[in-house]
């Protein structure tokens, strides 16, 4: 991350100049003070510029921002929506791993309908803004920030993690690597596409998942996938939607078809 500063809004104060220093001695990186340097200026001498702003933080590279924001999360609740991923799990005060947190959006859901969840982030920024945002956005919705105040994460590789994990240690395991396919078809997570991981070890995980979990291994991923099959994953098809969730019951041992 070297190629990486940290910077405040344009509008600035102590504070802000404060929280950016703090965190990048932290994160060891540069701080720069903005004065009125644009950030197209200084993405014109590095990678990537962290943003302190005085409610959030946002991370830009190329020409997207990444922040943190409740996505789809917040309607889908409002509206009541049959979530299958709440449905698969179907039983109450479950403990559920999320190995793949990105911005939350599925471990806001899971501890919205009362399940204990400890939400992964290999990335160091998307964790940063991931778990700044769970711990400080406020939504108009007071359960909802309940939901997220209870969210446990970690920034470590979520097979780092498993390794270290006891047997049987949770109910579910869920996992997202829908970065494996076209994240440009979701325009809702642009920002994160130059820090994605394009890459996951799907044998060494599912090895690890079924020793870790006790009940079910989730997993969400582009319809177009083979994943499911390849892994023996029961689908749940979704009509109309890019991406399906599927769920491996514990017992059953992954199996790869060739």
């Amino acid at each position: 991350m070297k190629d990486i500063i940290i910077t405040t809004s344009v509008k600035n104060t102590l504070e802000l100049n404060n929280q950016a220093q703090k965190l990048a001695n932290e994160l060891n990186l540069n701080y720069i003070k903005r004065n009125k340097t644009t950030i197209k200026q200084l993405l014109a001498t590095v990678r990537g510029v962290i943003v302190v702003y005085k409610n959030k933080l946002s991370y830009f590279e190329n020409n997207s921002e990444f922040f943190f924001h409740l996505d789809t999360t917040a309607l889908k609740i409002k509206n009541s929506d049959n979530e299958p991923l709440v449905e698969i799990i179907s039983k109450e005060k479950q403990s559920v791993l999320d190995c793949t947190m990105g911005l939350a959006g599925d471990s806001i859901l899971l501890s919205y309908y009362g399940h204990n969840v400890t939400s992964i982030e290999k990335n160091k920024i998307i964790h940063l803004i991931t778990s700044t945002g769970l711990k400080n956005y406020i939504s108009p919705d007071e359960e909802i920030n309940k939901a997220m105040r209870k969210i446990t994460t970690f920034n470590c590789n979520c097979i780092d993690y498993l390794k270290r994990t006891p047997d049987n240690t949770f109910d579910i395991i869920y996992f997202d690597p829908m970065f494996s396919h076209d994240i440009t078809e979701s325009n809702n997570l642009d920002g994160i596409t130059p820090l994605a991981d394009t890459t996951f070890p799907y044998e060494e995980f599912l090895q690890e998942a079924t020793r870790v979990g006790k009940d079910k291994i989730i997993i969400k991923a582009h319809f177009k996938d083979n994943i499911f099959e390849k892994y023996n994953f029961t689908r749940i098809v979704r009509k109309n939607t890019k991406f399906h969730f599927g769920f491996l019951n514990i017992d059953k041992k992954p199996k790869i078809k060739h």
